[in-house]
This record gives C-alpha cells, structure tokens and sequence, in this order.
C-alpha cells in the first residue's frame, strides 16, 4: 500500500511539472517577438496603405491635388501656364505641408512634394513627376509605426478632358511596427509599392481602380520574414490585399483587414 502511495505521488508530481513546463512555453511563446505571420503582415501593409494613417492613399490623393494645380482642373484650361496657379511647361514646383489626425487613430508627418509638368509640343500638358519624402508617426488601436517614406508617381491622364488620372510609380515605408495585439512584437519593417495604373477620380479625388504590386520584409530579435502580394482596388474606399494566397479586404481610410 505504502508503495502504491508512492508511486501515485510521484505520478501526480511529475504531472504537475509536465503543466507547468507547458504553460510556461505557452507564456514564452506569447512573450517572445516572433516573426511576422501572414494576417500581420497584411495588417501592416493596409495601415501603410490606408489614408487615415496618412499612408500611400493619402499621397496618392495629394498628388491628385497637386495636378489639378498645375494644369488648372478646375477652369477648364487647355493648356498649361495660362493662369496663375498652373505650372508652365518643363516648370518644377515644391511644397511642404504638416499633416495630423486626431482620434481614435493619431498621425503626425510632415510632407515634402516636389513636382514636374511636362507637355507636348504644343504646350498640352502630358504628365505630373511627382516625387516626395517625409518622417512621420501614426498610433492606431491594433498597431503603432515610426517611418520614414519616400516615392515618385508618374501622372499622365491630366489634360482636362479627362475624368481620372492615372498613376504608376513607387512608394516605400520604412520604420518601426509595434503591435498592440497577440504576442505585442515590435519589429522593423520595409513595405515597398509598386503602382500599376491607379485611377483616381479628379473630382472627387478617390481612388477608383488599379493594381499595386507589394514586397514587406522586415525582422524582429527572434527572425526575419518576407511577403509579397498584390493590392486591388474595388472602388467604395476599400480594397482586395491578396498575400500568400489569402485574401482580405482592407478599408482604405481605416486600414482594418478582413480575411474573405
């Protein structure tokens, strides 16, 4: 009986330090800053898209502006540098502006746009260099970055006559990427675009339609990872992310996913 006592006891201890030992993975595996998994990186990705985290559909809408500047959208004009506004052929122009929210999702960035108009020889413009660069910082419920960003878009589509621009070009965000969910990692981060016919809306100045191809890598103390994938723009300010097969839908003011 004694002995049957005592191999119970010892069962019951050994049990007890198999649980232990499994929570305490349990709670390292939680603690520990992993790699990045699919659904967050699609996470980064659409806050690094999302205007409302001043992100690429932010620039895509600055520039937008910026063209219908430079050509005088607004009066209708032909030709360039017939007014005041508008930018003469082969005329370069610049300017920085600060932009913050405030909310439920804060960002601060203050952004420098250099611009080119180039025409025809008839002096009918032909496309808008836009190129830009800035540091900035944004703070929302699921994620919070400090970056630096830069890009160049080529805007063609800009004579009056027609409704939407489009753009191609590049747009990179480097920095920081603290989530604020699961394992609460922090890592670093590079998201590069690449814009393949994005149409944007001249008045109103959203995003309609078009493709952006996308690389993120990026590590962390315990690994590194890479993703690629593409973006597509369905219209009504939302947008398909498709990343290693899987697909979400992003909201491009928000910057939320959901897998479909």
């Amino acid at each position: 009986m004694k002995t049957r006592n005592l191999l119970l006891t010892g069962i019951i201890t050994l049990s007890g330090m198999l649980i232990f030992t499994s929570c305490n993975k349990d709670d390292e595996t939680v603690a520990d800053d992993l790699p990045a998994t699919e659904t967050e990186a699609a996470e980064m990705v659409a806050s690094s898209l999302a205007s409302g985290t001043s992100g690429a559909a932010s620039d895509i809408e600055t520039a937008a502006a910026l063209a219908n500047e430079a050509v005088d959208y607004e009066s209708g004009m032909k030709s360039a540098g017939t007014t005041g506004k508008s930018l003469s052929c082969g005329e370069s122009a610049d300017t920085t502006m600060v932009t913050a929210g405030t909310g439920v999702i804060t960002y601060n960035n203050t952004k420098t746009y250099n611009y080119t108009l180039e025409c025809d020889e008839l002096g009918n413009p032909l496309k808008l260099d836009v190129g830009f660069s800035y540091n900035g910082e944004f703070d929302a419920p699921r994620l919070a970055s400090t970056h630096s960003v830069s890009g160049d878009f080529e805007i063609t589509n800009i004579e009056y006559t027609s409704d939407m621009y489009l753009i191609n070009g590049t747009w990179e965000r480097s920095g920081g990427f603290e989530s604020k969910i699961r394992n609460q990692a922090t890592r670093q981060a590079t998201i590069q675009f690449e814009f393949v016919d994005v149409a944007v809306e001249k008045e109103p100045k959203e995003i309609d339609n078009g493709t952006i191809h996308f690389l993120i890598s990026g590590s962390s103390s315990h690994g590194s990872f890479s993703y690629d994938g593409t973006i597509t723009f369905t219209g009504n300010r939302e947008a398909i992310i498709e990343i290693s097969g899987t697909r979400y839908v992003t909201n491009l003011e928000t910057g939320e996913v959901e897998e479909q």
